[in-house]
């Protein structure tokens, strides 16, 4: 099995050279170079919650990396994983729940990641216990389990959790691993995509925002991706109305009715803070923001933050040895 690409490609980044002669008084800062060098074996507790209008949870985990043998390169896998009580609101006795189902067991299912030995991610292990672990977790009960697992027969779903745990990758380390940026200063870069409902252009930025006063050591790193303008509302649309046109095939008196959409727009943010040279996270927030208006009606803003908390000072489990 192999990674596959997600929906939109990821963002390719310019390369920039550093080196040359020492820095004199006044000279722009050094380039610094972001490598993935993870120390193996290594052990980092992670805390990881999640705010948007489908789905709170807050949850906690460890990640251990070792080396894969047989073979190259590493393999992160995700264990001693625990749903933590959440801050996030409830809805109120007698109104029904927003929150998807789906999207929580998709949170919770955490499959092993293959990593090369430059820390390109290469394929995911362990997919299926991984779901079986997250429906153990957020299931007591065995009959509600058997429906959790229903869900897994679904070829889409499959599709999303790997598309998740390559994206996750990708904020953590992917994006950063072998680019050379020197502080204050940032790139930007407009890359043509293909979607099924369309061509898009994604324009995609990364900054590099210096040293972190309160962890020494560290950087803020930022990655912002945005789609807009006519392309992508066109794409969003012909989405719409394929969506449309599925419920109305399901069910002919589903409410679903002719739009005109005026615009629409998607950024996503990803601030990082990290060893510049091992590309350990220390922390990791992800903000998505889609925004459209469709005719006659109010604008509609749709937010979902993700973070992350990295402890590298803990140390893992012991585990029983096995016979």
């Amino acid at each position: 099995m192999s990674i596959r690409p997600p929906g939109l490609p990821l963002l390719s980044v310019l390369v920039l050279l550093g080196g040359g002669p020492a820095r004199s008084e006044g000279a722009p800062p050094p380039v610094m170079a972001f490598k993935f060098a993870w120390p193996v074996p290594s052990h980092v507790s992670i805390t990881e919650r999640i705010d948007s209008g489908r789905e709170h949870a807050s949850l906690k985990y460890d990640g251990v990396l070792t080396a894969r043998k047989p073979g190259p390169g590493s393999e992160l896998r995700f264990e001693n994983l625990q749903q933590l009580d959440s801050d996030s609101p409830r809805s109120p006795p007698g109104v029904a729940s927003t929150e998807d189902p789906k999207a929580r067991l998709t949170t919770f299912t955490k499959p092993g990641l293959v990593l090369s030995g430059t820390g390109a991610l290469t394929d995911l292990a362990g997919l299926e216990p991984a779901f079986e672990r997250a429906v153990t977790v957020l299931e007591t009960d065995p009959r509600a389990r058997e429906t959790q697992r229903a869900r897994w027969d679904n070829p889409l779903f499959q599709t999303v959790l790997r598309d998740r745990a390559e994206l996750t990758w990708t904020a953590w380390v992917g994006t950063w691993n072998g680019v050379r940026l020197a502080p204050g200063q940032e790139q930007t870069k407009t890359t043509a995509l293909r979607h099924p409902n369309g061509p898009l252009e994604q324009r995609s930025t990364l900054r590099h925002q210096g040293a972190v006063a309160e962890t020494p050591g560290a950087v803020r790193l930022e990655w912002e991706t945005s789609l807009g303008g006519a392309s992508y509302r066109q794409v969003v649309a012909r989405t719409r109305e394929l969506r449309c046109s599925a419920a109305l095939a399901r069910n002919a008196s589903d409410p679903c009715a002719a739009e005109v959409l005026e615009s629409a727009s998607s950024v996503t943010t990803v601030e990082l803070i990290t060893e510049p040279n091992t590309l350990r996270p220390f922390s990791v927030r992800i903000v998505d923001t889609e925004a459209f208006t469709v005719k006659g009606q109010p604008p509609v803003i749709q937010r979902a933050e993700r973070t992350y908390a990295f402890d590298w000072t803990r140390k893992a489990k012991q585990r029983p040895p096995t016979r």
